[in-house]
């Protein structure tokens, strides 16, 4: 299914890999020429992706543009797994992601998609995370799909009040951190969606998230989400 291909790589590639709104994604570890980004999943939903990042050029903390080339995979409890190869070029702006891909002429040319980088709540916190107890606000975004690949109405998704609990020490693939569980609630909108004429419902989730946010590496490097008594678990594998 190319919807579970086209989301399972903007998602994997941008939204789970993190840092706080200081030091968002122009400003993470990999974002260098020859950096690399690797995420596993497990669980309900399987996101993965191998990235490399390449022709970097950074015009300041939230301004950015790179090529991603790698690929990503998806995996949704009921539906078969999805792959995919990515090759972009990729600019960031403001918060925003807007993507390039090569055309048959080998020309550039726009994908008529758009990602917020915030989107999941990774770049939403707004201000460095200090004290357990700590709250961010409830959000709202919007995913605008690569009509190329699918056509398919905008996916919402909507974040609650986001809670910070108890700094603990976990493994992750840059050695043992201390990180902040970042707690809420994530709801993504029904939808539907054409395959070649054949329209298909695309149904909601509620998800109960725990995003692992490890300030010494400025990103998120797990996320664990429970949807239906299933848990999920996405998180970096390695990380250059």
């Amino acid at each position: 299914m190319r919807l579970v291909q086209y989301v399972g790589g903007a998602v994997a590639a941008l939204a789970l890999v993190s840092g706080s709104a200081y030091a968002a994604l122009c400003e993470a570890p990999f974002m260098h020429d020859g950096g690399q980004a690797q995420l596993s999943g497990s669980g309900g939903m399987q996101l993965g992706a191998d990235l490399a990042f390449s022709d970097v050029q950074k015009h300041g903390n939230d301004n950015c543009e790179a090529r991603v080339q790698g690929v990503a995979t998806f995996g949704l409890a009921g539906l078969p797994p999805g792959k995919s190869s990515l090759d972009y070029w990729m600019a960031v702006k403001n918060g925003n992601a807007t993507f390039e891909r090569r055309d048959a002429q080998g020309q550039r040319e726009p994908v008529k998609g758009k990602f917020d980088l915030r989107m999941l709540g990774l770049f939403a916190y707004g201000e460095p995370i200090i004290k357990a107890g700590q709250t961010f606000p409830a959000m709202r975004f919007q995913i605008n799909l690569d009509h190329k690949a699918v056509q398919t109405q905008p996916i919402v998704v909507n974040t609650g009040v986001k809670t910070v609990g108890d700094r603990q020490s976990i493994k992750t693939a840059s050695g043992t951190q201390s990180c902040w569980p970042v707690r809420y609630t994530r709801i993504t909108d029904p939808t539907q969606a054409s395959f070649s004429g054949l329209v298909l419902p695309v149904p909601g989730m509620t998800a109960a998230v725990t995003d692992w946010f490890c300030p010494d590496l400025n990103m998120v490097m797990k996320q664990e989400s429970e949807h239906g008594g299933v848990v999920s678990v996405v998180e970096v594998t390695k990380l250059r």
